[in-house]
């Protein structure tokens, strides 16, 4: 279901890491900073993007593809709802507005000690980029990294372009 896949350039160089995918979603959702589904796609792809541009190596091992909203992890819906279901991660309702919207806030801390002082260190600097970055503004954003205009609808979306990342 998450994707068993050799390392390779859409992944990063890394072994797939459910582990570590779960406890960097747990990251940016901790201390009641819910975070839209969107702006949490995007903040995982920048992670792992800005970690392979600086350290040759993703730090999740996660597959992402061209979608209508950015790129995203690929089967991204079945992490949450794992982490849902193992009462690690809820959805919280937020009115801003007329608008009704849907945060993700993490019920348990991240387990840090499973990255390395460089993932940590990448995780750390992508949250504070981004921390007043709406979901709209980082969709936006991210619709201009050449990772998503050089791909298609669908598309897996190789590594290689992280040199190109604008952060």
């Amino acid at each position: 279901m998450f994707g068993h896949y050799e390392p390779d350039e859409f992944s990063g160089y890394q072994a797939f890491s459910l582990e570590k995918a779960f406890n960097a979603i747990l990251f940016f959702c901790r201390g009641g900073e819910g975070q839209f589904k969107t702006k949490l796609n995007k903040l995982l792809f920048y992670s792992d993007f800005k970690h392979f541009k600086d350290y040759t190596v993703s730090i999740t091992g996660v597959n992402y593809i061209h979608l209508p909203h950015g790129p995203i992890p690929d089967n991204y819906d079945f992490y949450y709802a794992d982490l849902f279901n193992e009462k690690k991660l809820a959805p919280q309702e937020v009115i801003i507005g007329d608008y009704v919207g849907e945060t993700y806030v993490a019920l348990v801390e991240p387990d840090l000690s499973i990255f390395s002082d460089s993932e940590i260190k990448i995780l750390s600097e992508v949250k504070e980029y981004f921390k007043a970055f709406s979901a709209t503004k980082i969709r936006s954003f991210s619709h201009d990294e050449k990772a998503y205009t050089a791909t298609g609808d669908n598309e897996k979306i190789t590594y290689l372009y992280a040199s190109d990342l604008q952060i």
